[in-house]
């Protein structure tokens, strides 16, 4: 079959949505699909994948950008030969749509958690964001439609009551997690040298916090909860915010800069596990979120929210990690406490948890489901 994957940016180096793509492709390609990916921005090296860019002429801004893409990707997919559209962007026309995110409208009505209420109101007037709302009404609603993937139930909840999909249409399929690049250290001293270079004793408990959008995924609830934990356990916050600066005061103004570590983006996340006892992540609103299964297959039991969807996939023995309310500071100790007193022996089930869901694993479900179709 001829599968034309759909994308609003290609990027073949990129994490996240671009990482997924890539995969994706692999997976249709190996079982004999001809695929084809039609992008509105196109960045890096192609190799031998046949990506074209959709809506030649001027860049527009990002707004009429979206609008253009949104109803012209799909039929130019369709003019190219194209027996089934797969689209992980907000498209019109797709024969099957990814949602990574949810329903945008689900997004802003949750953003009012951590942006405050005028901040929420500020982005849903936006034109930007209100055009994003309209597309997916229309792409959710056309009766072209055949199927919804979904990251998880979280989000495959949300997208049938958000647009009264019928649930039998709607799927969840699970990414997958790189088993050879997230694994557990190869021994003592590749953990003593990561911590040595961030200036973090060698005997501490070392908590990992990986993640940009540092408030919608709790940063600020867990350096709340830190001068709670006892212990003098230190927290590695590896990723980028435009509000740092912000959030490395509140630490200070907490007594507890000096066990937080900020160590910017890193290149090689792995190595921010490996130097880690635990990983947290108490977020407000998270689709699946990939890092806390890579920090798994790294072999460290983890926190998330009740506002997760990886939290349907964490084995009963770390369901005591998970927070309910993330605002409850009280609570995010609570849960801290006992992840610092979690046996030895979950690093081995973390890995475990994590070794059931393969790319391999994702690539037979989502062929699975294209058969269906076809």
């Amino acid at each position: 079959m001829r599968i034309a994957l759909l994308t609003r940016r290609f990027d073949s180096a990129g994490g996240g949505t671009e990482r997924d793509l890539i995969v994706t492709a692999n997976g249709l390609r190996a079982s004999d699909h001809q695929v084809s990916i039609f992008a509105d921005e196109i960045r890096g090296a192609t190799g031998d994948w046949n990506v074209r860019r959709v809506g030649a002429g001027p860049r527009l801004g990002r707004t009429l950008s979206l609008l253009r893409f949104a109803w012209t990707a799909a039929p130019a997919a369709r003019r190219a030969g194209a027996d089934l559209v797969l689209s992980f962007a907000r498209c019109v026309g797709a024969d099957v749509m990814r949602s990574g995110g949810g329903a945008h409208a689900s997004y802003l009505r949750a953003a009012r958690k951590w942006r405050g209420a005028l901040g929420a109101a500020a982005m849903r007037v936006n034109p930007y964001h209100q055009v994003q709302m309209l597309v997916e009404r229309q792409a959710f609603r056309t009766p072209g439609l055949k199927r919804v993937i979904a990251v998880s139930n979280f989000v495959r909840d949300d997208l049938i009551r958000e647009f009264g999909l019928a649930p039998e249409k709607t799927v969840t399929i699970y990414n997958g997690v790189d088993l050879d690049r997230f694994r557990p250290a190869a021994d003592s001293s590749e953990r003593a040298a990561i911590r040595q270079k961030f200036i973090v004793p060698a005997s501490a408990r070392v908590v990992a916090f990986v993640g940009n959008g540092f408030a919608r995924k709790g940063l600020g609830f867990l350096l709340e909860a830190w001068p709670l934990v006892a212990g003098g356990a230190f927290l590695l916050v590896a990723g980028a915010d435009r509000q740092t600066d912000k959030f490395v005061r509140r630490a200070s103004a907490l007594n507890v800069g000096g066990r937080v570590v900020f160590t910017g983006p890193q290149p090689n996340i792995e190595t921010i596990f490996h130097a880690a006892d635990a990983f947290a992540m108490p977020s407000l609103f998270e689709p699946f979120g990939n890092v806390v299964m890579e920090a798994m297959a790294a072999g460290l039991p983890a926190m998330t929210s009740a506002f997760s969807g990886v939290a349907e996939v964490i084995p009963p023995s770390m369901r005591g990690f998970r927070v309910e309310n993330p605002d409850d500071v009280g609570e995010v100790a609570l849960r801290l406490g006992a992840l610092f007193d979690a046996p030895a022996s979950l690093a081995a089930e973390a890995r475990a948890t994590a070794e059931k869901f393969t790319w391999a694993r994702y690539a037979k479900e989502l062929n699975a489901l294209i058969e269906s179709i076809g």
